[in-house]
């Protein structure tokens, strides 16, 4: 495991399904916000056969976990993307 990134990354990064993370910026206003981008090796369309629920749950449990018990960082959104899609 990195000890390099966010430790929100690292504990994503452990779940079976995500292929990468990182963070986005944006500029609202005056304010910068962060997205955490999941990048998953499945399909994210809800009608496909690929289609894994179960990860999704879990990418949004541990992040919403670590952010409120882990670390004092804030991250705005939560993004996740199918591998290959930009």
């Amino acid at each position: 495991m990195r000890r390099d990134v966010a430790i929100v990354r690292q504990h994503v990064s452990k779940i079976d399904g995500v292929s990468r993370t990182w963070f986005e910026w944006s500029l609202e206003g005056e304010s910068w916000l962060t997205t955490l981008v999941v990048e998953v090796s499945f399909d994210t369309d809800p009608n496909s056969s690929e289609f894994r629920q179960n990860v999704l749950d879990a990418i949004g449990d541990t992040v919403n976990g670590v952010l409120e018990n882990e670390t004092t960082m804030v991250v705005s959104h939560l993004k996740v993307i199918p591998a290959g899609a930009r």
